[in-house]
């Protein structure tokens, strides 16, 4: 096959494509056309003479039908999420996974991969709309593919999640990063956002749902606003019922007697706050969770977490026979009870963390309860390990896997940009990833979400590729992802891998989450780091490639210069953003100019949670001259 502008391009859809296969067929006409200059028309039929891609397996497609029988392309594709491409002369099929229920994003990861694997695109960052940053798009005059067949018969973990944060100014879901990071999720594997009840509110009203919709991205919805939501103390949109007033005993009773109260209506905090033996509370909300999920078909899972903090629990006779997390197991599994009876399909995700952590004593599980076992229970845990011992074959393994033994599905909730102690610092972490999702394919764990702050993804970059890349296919080395990624560098892509590897190999093991950021930069050679992408500026030619390298040194940068400062030494402790001597302005120059989060919208999907805004003057230099 050899495409060219001046070759006519072809789209073969289904006769009747569902909304996954023209999201797919739009996209490689989009990226052709960007790449080639070609100009794609779409059809139910081949063209003689043309290129044609057949979009669809054998099933839904009747042009790839007539090149591949059923019978092989299931014997191909085994499971959810399966990739189908082959190049046969002028023709190219791109298909996904058939009747595996899997939103059919099999479909739109074939069209990715096709763009990756023989176009050379590279999704592997994105940046602020409009400038030269983020994936790659090689031009060609014309491109000849060769004849071949690549297959991933599914993918190895059905379970790869973005844990999306938006508290405390640390971006919105009104922000104009918001398609971008969706789009970016899709492209690199991440098949679920996880998010709080107001933002998945907030999607439905810009249209995000259906731009997830589109990509097959499911959705868990609730996190530590759930009981906002689904038993309002004060009432909402949903439930305008104040459950406060007409049934207070649902509600935690304290020691001295009262009722649990929130501070206010946005309030989050007071950790579990039922009475977890009250069979009328565990029947309204699983009523309310019923009626809720019949208006909501986009969420496959709702994350019906406790409030935020560490409290005690109720007082009620009932409830003082058992330990905190028996009871909060006991309420989960038969709200997962009562809602599988009407939608067998719905997962109910029950967090389990600091104290409400370990499984109780001979529990049964219902099997739509998914077990979200945070990498955080006395404390974090710690990272950087190559053969993944920081997390496998330790307490946090053994605690997940007696939850599986009872019954439940079992994922982590993991922290791959940190916790926000951490300030947005870089952990380079990428090298224990390949070898926990191998063993979690070994042990039957369903895959992990990561918390990521939006809009942020260049102070953790290797982090959140690798998660995703990994997640789906776990044959993939840290070597082989690292390849990939530094693409996005051009010609100075060497230089940058030399950078990784050194910051890998400095942070193995020796500290918590909330602190491997900064015994990385304390201990690495920064010298030797900055060197190299002196190196790499100079000898990469492209704009996009070179403002890449400037984000990414600006990264490493930041983590630098904040924990060099000396307030550092003296704080107490940590909010999301802080304020810096910064004598010389060069973090409020940063802050002001680049920043997603706070001082600057939309930024270039980088964070620095910096509060000051005096630059002191700071004179750019060449590392802050985007092109």
């Amino acid at each position: 096959m050899i495409l060219s502008k001046d070759i006519k391009t072809v789209i073969v859809l289904p006769d009747f494509p569902t909304e996954r296969e023209k999201f797919a067929s739009d996209e490689l006409a989009a990226y052709l056309k960007r790449s080639l200059g070609t100009e794609s028309v779409f059809a139910n039929r081949a063209e003689p003479g043309a290129n044609n891609f057949f979009i669809g397996g054998p099933k839904r497609n009747p042009a790839t039908a007539a090149l591949i029988s059923q019978e092989e392309f299931d014997a191909q594709l085994t499971g959810a999420e399966g990739i189908f491409i082959e190049i046969r002369g002028n023709t190219a099929v791109i298909a996904g996974s058939e009747d595996f229920d899997d939103a059919e994003r099999g479909a739109v990861y074939a069209v990715y991969e096709f763009l990756e694997r023989f176009i050379g695109c590279s999704f592997a960052a994105y940046s602020k709309p409009g400038v030269f940053a983020g994936e790659i798009l090689p031009r060609y005059e014309s491109i000849k593919l060769s004849d071949t067949r690549y297959v991933k018969a599914h993918a190895d973990r059905p379970y790869r999640t973005a844990i999306i944060q938006y508290g405390e100014a640390a971006g919105n879901p009104y922000h104009e990063l918001n398609l971008p990071f969706i789009d970016w999720l899709a492209k690199n594997r991440y098949n679920r956002i996880l998010t709080w009840a107001s933002v998945y509110e907030a999607y439905k009203k810009t249209g995000l749902i259906k731009e997830l919709e589109k990509r097959g991205i499911r959705m868990s919805v609730g996190h530590h606003e759930s009981s906002r939501m689904w038993l309002p103390y004060f009432g909402n949109e949903y439930f305008p019922e104040q459950y406060a007033k007409t049934h207070p005993e649902y509600y935690r009773l304290n020691a001295d007697g009262t009722r649990f109260t929130p501070k206010s209506k946005d309030d989050h905090t007071g950790q579990w706050i039922y009475c977890s033996r009250n069979e009328e509370c565990i029947n309204q909300i699983s009523e309310n969770l019923i009626s809720w999920i019949s208006e909501n078909p986009s969420v496959d899972t709702v994350a019906f977490w406790p409030n935020d903090g560490i409290f005690e629990q109720c007082s009620c006779e009932k409830c003082t026979k058992y330990s905190k997390v028996e009871n909060y197991t006991y309420f989960q599994n038969e709200i997962a009870k009562r809602v599988s009876a009407v939608y067998p399909k719905i997962k109910i995700d029950m967090l389990v963390y600091v104290d409400l952590w370990e499984c109780p004593e001979g529990a049964k599980l219902e099997g739509c309860l998914q077990i979200d076992e945070a990498a955080w229970a006395k404390d974090q845990r710690k990272c950087g390990k190559p053969d993944g011992s920081c997390l496998s074959h330790t307490e946090f393994e053994e605690n997940i896997l007696r939850w599986k033994a009872a019954g439940a599905d079992v994922v982590y909730y993991d922290y791959y940009m940190g916790v926000y102690g951490n300030r947005q610092r870089i952990i380079p972490m990428a090298d224990e990833i390949q070898s926990i999702w191998k063993r979690f394919e070994n042990v039957g764990i369903s895959g992990a979400g990561t918390q990521i702050e939006c809009f942020n993804i260049w102070n953790h970059l290797m982090n959140l590729y690798t998660f995703g890349r990994t997640a789906y296919d776990s044959s993939l080395s840290f070597e082989d992802n690292l390849a990939s990624l530094t693409r996005l560098f051009g010609e100075g892509g060497s230089y940058i891998a030399q950078a990784i590897r050194l910051m890998e190999q400095t942070l193995d093991g020796q500290e918590i989450i909330g602190f491997a950021g900064k015994y990385m930069i304390e201990h690495i050679d920064k010298e030797t780091v900055y060197g190299l992408f002196e190196k790499a500026l100079a000898a990469t030619k492209g704009k996009t490639e070179r403002n890449n390298i400037r984000l990414l040194r600006m990264a490493f940068r930041y983590s630098d210069i904040e924990t060099a400062d000396s307030s550092n030494s003296r704080r107490t402790a940590v909010s999301r953003f802080q304020d810096y001597d910064d004598p010389t302005g060069e973090l409020a120059y940063m802050a002001t100019h680049f920043d997603s989060f706070r001082h600057n919208d939309p930024g270039y999907a980088i964070a620095f949670p910096v509060t000051n805004t005096d630059t002191h003057g700071f004179v750019p230099d060449k590392w802050y001259d985007f092109e």
